[in-house]
């Protein structure tokens, strides 16, 4: 243990803080209720396949470090083709804002990400 001097042979003994808890685990997020917006279509997987693959795809998004990613039943979503579970990333209020997001995803093996207008 280490101490201050308050004096000649008194020590004062300072508590050790705790350690920082760790880190929220990384999770795939929801695409917010009822709000139209942009984002990053990473893939569109046919959903007679299931879900299974289209968050196991998610899940790799987010272990390469790509942010706010998330799977959309396309059916729920009047701006996409029903049949589908699109792996997405980011929620953005234009397309000029997710355009510039798509080098991110361009980076990390997403060579086929495009800007897609979602709406409820």
């Amino acid at each position: 243990m280490t101490g201050l001097p308050l004096s000649w042979g008194t020590f004062f003994w300072a508590p050790v803080a705790p350690p920082p808890p760790p880190p929220p685990a990384k999770a795939l997020v929801p695409w917010p209720v009822a709000r139209s917006g942009w984002t990053i279509v990473l893939d569109s997987l046919p959903s007679v396949n299931g879900k299974a693959p289209a968050l196991a795809e998610a899940r790799q998004a987010l272990h390469l470090g790509l942010k706010k990613v998330g799977v959309l039943d396309s059916a729920r979503f009047s701006s996409l083709h029903p049949g589908y579970f699109v792996v997405f990333a980011g929620v953005y209020d234009s397309q000029a804002a997710a355009q510039s997001a798509i080098i991110d995803a361009h980076q990390k093996g997403y060579g086929g990400a495009y800007p897609r207008r979602i709406t409820p």
